[in-house]
């Protein structure tokens, strides 16, 4: 990994007591549940699996997704792709390097959008296919990039290299991923068991859209796509097997849907982020002994939704950043109890035109960050820092640019925009 380099900011951490909503600042307590290990890889995992894949859209908009992971407090790692090579940067604590508005070129050969996982402090693992559709792996080990600085290991081959690929750790030392059949449209599932790599096997399914997976706690995990009638599909690890067969989900109101994400806050928690292009956001939950109703989040004016970005600091919260399909722009709401600016509706975050998923991370309470990617490959950031926005509520940061070099020299800039609540 890049030698740490001091740079640019005082960096703003949460701080304890009373704090402000990330809405609009309106002073709230907030009971701080424990915040383990097993939501932190699940959450991290959820974001960056949102959205459409590219086959059956016309647009590249899934190149320009960032995949972000956090291994533990005041820790984010954030991996893209630019075209060539995995690309990397990091925040320690107090420093984002490489420094600038550079990235770190890392393994050499990759032909989608990277997957990253983390299964505990000092390990990342990073996914992607080549154009063969074949899995390719580069994992941080402690002390170094295996197998190399710019090198992949290739695991499984026949995955569809146009669709989305997931992985997830449900315990420390093991990895599961799952892919796309090209050939039958079925889901393909290859898991590192802590020493070996098995195959790549058939796991059934008519996978559309995704798929998407997440661990809701130690050794449990659950897995779903959008088949081509839009309906979720889900299939789930109990601790000792897989379910039999995939469960189908039917649509509210005949609605076809063409947005998948899911997430978890924590142990025998599964919540299900769908939408569709008249529809907007729908929501399905398992509280641990039955699927709820689906609900319906926007309005009847909201604006088409395009792709869903979900994160939870703690059980019972949820930060939600849409990007809508016409006007590219975020928007904003969140649960902590009770929806917030409310069911139907979300808070306007107007000002920057994105290219890519909303991609939301946190490390711990009260804590959440947001990286989007603009049209002229700018990757911006904000963070919610416990009592207000940083930069700024009307700015963002600039992390890096199509132009950097590897690891330009010089601070972070910012660029303002009108943010309204």
């Amino acid at each position: 990994m890049a030698p740490l380099l001091k740079i640019f900011i005082q960096w703003l951490p949460a701080l304890p007591g009373t704090l402000r909503s990330p809405s609009h600042g309106e002073p709230t307590v907030q009971v701080q549940p424990s915040f383990s290990k097993a939501n932190q890889q699940q959450q991290a995992i959820a974001v960056m699996q949102a959205g459409h894949d590219k086959a059956p859209h016309s647009y590249e908009i899934e190149d320009k997704q960032i995949s972000a992971v956090s291994w533990g407090q005041n820790r984010l790692d954030l991996f893209g792709y630019n075209g060539e090579n995995l690309t990397h940067k990091y925040w320690d604590g107090s420093h984002w390097s490489p420094s600038g508005l550079g990235m770190e070129q890392l393994g050499q050969g990759l032909a989608t959008k990277p997957v990253s996982v983390s299964w505990g402090t000092d390990r990342l693992d990073v996914f992607g296919l080549n154009e063969h559709g074949t899995i390719l792996h580069q994992y941080w080990d402690g002390t170094s990039w295996q197998p190399g600085h710019a090198e992949f290991e290739e695991l499984g081959k026949g995955c569809d290299p146009s669709y989305d690929i997931a992985a997830s750790s449900m315990v420390p030392g093991q990895l599961q991923i799952f892919c796309r059949d090209p050939e039958d449209s079925q889901l393909l599932h290859q898991y590192y068991d802590g020493q070996n790599w098995s195959g790549l096997v058939p796991f059934g399914g008519d996978v559309h859209i995704g798929p998407r997976v997440v661990s809701w706690g130690d050794n449990h995990m659950a897995v779903f796509f959008l088949d081509h009638e839009g309906e979720v599909n889900q299939r789930y690890w109990d601790g000792s097997q897989w379910s039999s067969e995939w469960v189908t989900f039917t649509n509210p109101k005949e609605y076809h849907f063409d947005t998948l994400t899911v997430s978890s806050w924590g142990e025998n928690r599964l919540d299900v982020w769908a939408a569709e292009r008249t529809s907007g956001l729908w929501h399905l939950y398992w509280d641990g002994s039955h699927w709820a109703e689906w609900e319906c989040l926007s309005g009847s004016d909201d604006a088409p939704i395009d792709h869903v970005g979900v994160t939870s600091w703690s059980a019972n919260h949820f930060d939600i950043i849409t990007l809508g399909r016409d006007d590219r722009q975020y928007r904003y709401k969140y649960y902590d109890g009770s929806w917030q600016p409310s069911v139907s509706s979300w808070y306007d975050r107007p000002g920057v035109s994105f290219e890519s998923i909303p991609s939301l991370i946190s490390w711990g309470p009260n804590r959440l960050d947001v990286f989007g990617m603009t049209a002229d490959d700018e990757l911006l950031h904000q963070a919610w820092t416990g009592y207000d926005w940083y930069p700024a509520s009307e700015k963002w940061e600039t992390l890096s640019s199509k132009d950097a070099a590897e690891s330009s020299p010089g601070g972070q800039e910012t660029i303002e925009v009108e943010l309204r609540y």
